[in-house]
Order: C-alpha cells, then structure tokens, then sequence
C-alpha cells in the first residue's frame, strides 16, 4: 500500500473538512448509514465496522491481544484506537460510549 504524502493531505483538507460538515448536517442514524453506504465500498465498510468494535472492546476493558485475535485486526491500528480510548475528549471515544449507553 502507497504512502500518502504530506502534500495529499494538505491539499485533502479543505474537502475533508467540507464533508466532515456535510455528515454533520445528516438527519438521524437511517440516513447517516445510507450515506455511509454510499460514500464507502463494502469493504470499506466493514473496515469502518472493524474500527468502531475496536473502540467499544477497548472501551470495555478488553486486551489488545484479544481484540486483534477476534476482529483480525492489527496490533498497529489497536494500539493507535487504544490512544483515542485514554483520551476524555476525544469525539470519536464519545460517540462510542455515547452509542454504548442507547443501547
């Protein structure tokens, strides 16, 4: 896989920052999930699946070791997950506790 350059980023930004907006704007969980299915591959989509079970096994005390072996994952984007689950404000860890809690 092909490394993205400081230069694809920068220039990725702005259109990043336009869609961030444009999911914000997205009425309720139906349309966010169409959305999503269409914006991503299938695959794409159970990657993104991957990473948000990562987050709520980590949220739930659950070893990295185990959440790489059950979600065949690696111990690179764990330990990258593990750094947004030590985090208060990160949005991504109140989104999943925030779900956990509506369950």
């Amino acid at each position: 896989m092909r490394k993205t350059t400081p230069e694809e980023v920068a220039a990725s930004r702005s259109d990043f920052a336009e869609l961030a907006a444009a999911v914000a704007r997205l009425r309720g969980g139906a349309e966010a999930e169409r959305f999503l299915t269409e914006l991503f591959t299938p695959s794409e989509c159970v990657e993104l699946s991957k990473r948000w079970a990562l987050m709520r096994e980590l949220l739930a005390g659950k070893s990295q070791r185990a959440i790489a072996r059950e979600l065949r994952m690696s111990l690179c984007k764990i330990t990258r997950g593990a750094k947004y689950a030590r985090d208060p404000a990160s949005p991504f860890r109140r989104a999943v506790l925030g779900a956990s809690r509506s369950r």
